[in-house]
């Protein structure tokens, strides 16, 4: 997950906060329970108070709506093959607009050596609340990196020092769907040039039965939501343009969705996909 610190419209980014929550779901409870340790009675008001200081600084509709609660990666269907592959040996992973790295500290609870696992996202004030949210600064070896996908080499080694290094497994969710098609391909385009051959880039999306523009989260902008077609015809250009090709998979589903949100509407998707580098 990207994210903005755009605070311009106060009425708008109220929209996006709900009331306090009065329970979470189990995944996140039980990695709250089970890694961070925080106590069962606490858990509820341990998110809650996250979810205002993240909010706070990043007003997100991810995070307004408690979207970083949903451990996506971990519904992916190629979970279990993903761990798997970073347990049985030098395997890399990234997660790219990794948030507060929800998805990298389930990796850690489920056995995958925390040097391994590398998150990326351009505010450092939600990196910094990961620490706080999992309570593990002083004991995860995980590396974060405050980075700009669009910006690629022009940052220096911040960014040549991940290409060069290369990933096995990416995790991309909630990233490419904040930005127009034009963007989405020039972050594609940067992406590309991070996965090692036979590689994938996994995650999930907000996706359109009907592929296009809707307003996107800044006024007066707009965004592109895809299906699986036009997802996959994205990364063909990407390809191209960096010497590379791609297979892609994905499903389109309701799972999670709610069409009187106000970032969703009647022809919303969850886009799951599976982007894997074949050449």
């Amino acid at each position: 997950m990207a994210a903005t610190n755009d605070t311009s419209f106060p009425e708008r980014n109220r929209g996006w906060y709900l009331d306090d929550v009065k329970e979470v779901n189990k995944p996140i409870r039980k990695l709250l329970e089970s890694y961070s340790k925080v106590p069962s009675s606490e858990v509820v008001n341990h998110v809650n108070k996250i979810r205002e200081r993240g909010f706070a600084s990043n007003p997100y509709p991810c995070i307004g709506l408690y979207r970083f609660a949903n451990l996506t990666l971990l519904t992916h269907p190629l979970y279990d093959a993903i761990v798997a592959r970073l347990k049985s040996g030098e395997a890399t992973y990234l997660d790219v607009g990794c948030c507060f790295g929800q998805d990298l500290r389930q990796l850690v609870q489920d056995g995958v050596p925390s040097q391994q696992l590398m998150g990326l996202d351009v505010e450092r004030a939600l990196l910094e609340l990961g620490y706080d949210f999992f309570l593990d600064r002083d004991t995860l070896q995980s590396r974060f990196v405050v980075a700009d996908v669009f910006k690629g080499a022009t940052q220096g080694r911040v960014w040549t020092d991940l290409v060069e290094q290369g990933f096995d497994v990416l995790h991309c969710s909630a990233f490419f769907h904040l930005f127009t098609l034009e963007e989405q391909i020039s972050a594609a385009k940067q992406i590309a040039k991070l996965i090692k051959k036979g590689g994938v880039i996994v995650g999930r999306q907000m996706g359109s039965v009907k592929p296009g523009d809707v307003p996107a989260i800044r006024a007066g902008t707009f965004s592109y939501r895809h299906n699986v077609e036009t997802f996959d015809a994205l990364w063909k250009e990407a390809g191209q343009a960096t010497g590379t090709r791609w297979k892609v998979e994905g499903t389109m589903d309701m799972v999670g969705l709610n069409i009187s949100s106000p970032v969703e509407d009647e022809n919303s998707r969850r886009l799951l996909f599976t982007v894997t580098r074949v050449e």
